[in-house]
C-alpha cells in the first residue's frame, strides 16, 4: 500500500495527521510511505527520514500514480483540476458548504475519491479529532486576555501565532493564576473539547463549573451569568439550546466568552450574539455590555505539536487497517452520497 504524506497548502498550517513515530509504525506494518518536503510542518523532514520514510519534493502528490493514496490534513489547493487518487483529509464538503459541488467535480472528473476524516466513524463516532486541543486553546486565550487585562498587562488581543509547545502558554497562564478569584463555566464539559477547556481554566486559577446536557436541559441563565468567563464546547446538530441572547450581554458577572464550537452561521447557533468568527490577527471582538468574545475556527493549529501527536495516535489504528474496516466504508459511503447529491 503506497501512501504519500503531502505538504499542507495553508501557509499557517503546521499540523500533520501523521507523526514520525507513527510513520515508523506504518512502515513496520508493511506500508510504503513517502513524505513530501515541508518547511512549515512542526516535525522536520529529518525526523521522518530517521523513521525510514523517503523524503520527496513538495507537490509530488499531483503526479503520483492513481493507486497511490494521498494523506493530508486540510483542504487541497485549487490545482490540479482533476483528482485521480484516493485522498484522506478534512475537506468540509459533505454538508454542502460553499464550493462543495465544484470540489466534488474534481474527484468525479479524475476518477479519484475522498475519505473525509470527519466521516471516518465506528458506530457513528469519529475515530480521530482535534477537539481536546481546540477546547484547551480556546479557553486559554480567553483566560489570558481576561486576566492580563485585569492587571493592566497586554494579552493576546493584538494577534496570535502558532506556539512551539503547550509549555509556552502554560507559563503565561500560571503567571496570572494566583488569587484572582474568578469563576468560569464550560458548556459541553463531558466531551474532549470541554475536558481540554476545563483543564486550561483550572491551570489559570479559575473555579470551573462544568455543565453538559443534563444541566442545560432546563437552562438556568441567571446561574450561567454569575460566571466571569463562558466557554462553549457544544456541537449543535439541531435547535434547542440558547445559551445567551443579545439582551443578556452585560448582565451578571459575565464579561468574556470563548466559542470553541464557533458556528455563527448555523441556524442552531447557541450564541447568537456575534456574526463572524475571530481571526489570528484579531482574536477578540467587543460586544455590548463590556463583553468580549473569541471564536477562532482553527484553534488546534495554534498548538501544532501537541495537536498532531494526539491526533496521530488516535487515527493510527484506523490507518493500520486501511483500506478495510467500518471506518473506511463509512467515509466512502459519505463520499458516494455527496457525489449523488452533487450530480442530482
Amino acid at each position: 500500500m503506497k501512501i504519500i504524506l503531502r505538504s499542507e497548502a495553508r501557509l499557517t498550517e503546521r499540523r500533520t495527521p501523521l507523526t514520525p513515530k507513527n510513520a515508523k509504525t506504518l512502515l513496520e506494518a508493511g506500508f510504503d510511505l513517502s513524505v513530501e518536503h515541508s518547511d512549515r510542518r512542526i516535525f522536520p523532514d529529518a525526523e521522518y527520514a530517521t523513521a525510514g520514510c523517503e523524503i520527496i519534493p513538495e507537490g509530488s502528490w499531483t503526479t503520483a500514480p492513481a493507486e497511490t493514496t494521498i494523506l493530508g490534513l486540510k483542504e487541497l489547493p485549487e490545482a490540479p483540476a482533476q483528482l485521480t487518487n484516493p485522498f484522506i483529509h478534512f475537506a468540509h464538503l459533505f454538508k454542502e458548504q460553499a464550493g462543495w459541488e465544484a470540489e466534488i467535480e474534481r474527484f468525479t472528473k479524475g476518477g479519484g475519491w475522498l475519505y473525509d476524516i470527519e466521516y471516518l466513524t465506528v458506530n457513528r463516532r469519529r475515530v480521530a479529532a482535534f477537539g481536546y486541543w481546540a477546547g484547551w486553546m480556546g479557553a486559554a486565550l480567553a483566560a489570558w486576555r481576561q486576566l492580563a487585562g485585569a492587571v493592566g498587562q497586554t494579552g493576546p488581543e493584538n494577534g496570535v501565532s502558532g506556539f512551539e509547545s503547550r509549555a509556552e502558554v502554560e507559563g503565561i497562564l500560571q503567571a496570572l493564576a494566583a488569587g484572582h478569584g474568578k469563576k468560569a463555566i464550560v458548556i459541553g464539559a463531558k466531551g474532549r473539547s470541554g475536558q481540554g477547556a476545563s483543564e486550561a481554566l483550572k491551570l489559570a486559577g479559575y473555579a470551573v463549573t462544568e455543565w453538559d446536557i443534563e444541566e442545560t436541559r432546563n437552562l438556568d441563565r441567571v446561574s450561567l451569568l454569575d460566571h466571569n468567563l463562558l466557554v462553549n464546547c457544544v456541537l449543535m446538530t439541531s435547535p434547542g439550546l440558547l445559551l445567551l441572547r443579545p439582551e443578556d450581554l452585560g448582565k451578571g458577572k459575565l464579561r468574556m466568552i470563548s466559542d470553541v464550537s464557533c458556528d455563527p452561521f448555523s441556524d442552531f447557533n447557541p450564541l447568537p450574539v456575534y456574526s463572524t468568527p475571530s481571526t489570528w490577527e484579531a482574536p477578540f471582538e467587543a460586544l455590548a455590555g463590556g463583553v468580549e468574545i473569541t471564536s477562532i475556527d482553527n484553534l488546534p493549529s495554534l498548538l501544532p505539536r501537541e495537536a498532531s501527536e494526539d491526533f496521530s495516535d488516535l487515527i493510527l489504528p484506523t490507518l493500520l487497517a486501511y483500506p478495510d474496516g467500518e471506518a473506511w466504508q463509512a467515509a466512502r459511503a459519505s463520499f458516494d452520497d455527496a457525489v449523488k447529491r452533487a450530480n442530482g
